[in-house]
């Protein structure tokens, strides 16, 4: 009797340690570069907050398929005369959606404006070149 009560606490003890490493296996894979959200340092900080979606939808495209996307969106959306009606997000009435669009608006237009520093450099070069 005593032996079986040991034999089922060694098993129960195996199976938590087994549990452990999977999830904390699990866990590295999450963190892990292919589970993180696309970044690209060619696009400011406020395009990029305003055209990545959450995490996990982020994971399915890259950062300039999702300007892409946020752009072409933004002609329909960002009218500046405030006017929705050909804007397709489902949620375009919703009281969320129109405290929070004009910051989206402004996110995307920072997009086109972005310019890596590299581009930077080599138009302050061909500026002393005139």
């Amino acid at each position: 009797m005593r032996k079986n009560h040991l034999l089922k606490m060694r098993q129960r003890l195996l199976r938590s340690i087994l549990l452990l490493i999977l999830l904390g296996g699990f866990g590295v894979f999450l963190k892990s570069r292919c589970m993180k959200c696309p970044t690209d340092d060619s696009y400011s900080p406020e395009c990029l907050k305003s055209v990545i979606p959450p995490w996990p939808i982020c994971l399915f495209h890259d950062v300039p398929t999702f300007v892409e996307h946020s752009e072409d969106a933004a002609t329909r959306c960002c009218k500046e005369d405030g006017d929705l009606s050909e804007c397709k997000c489902p949620h375009k009435d919703s009281q969320k959606f129109i405290d929070h669009i004009d910051e989206w608006c402004e996110g995307v237009a920072a997009c086109s404006t972005s310019f890596s520093f590299e581009e930077d450099v080599e138009s302050e070069e061909y500026v002393g070149l005139e």
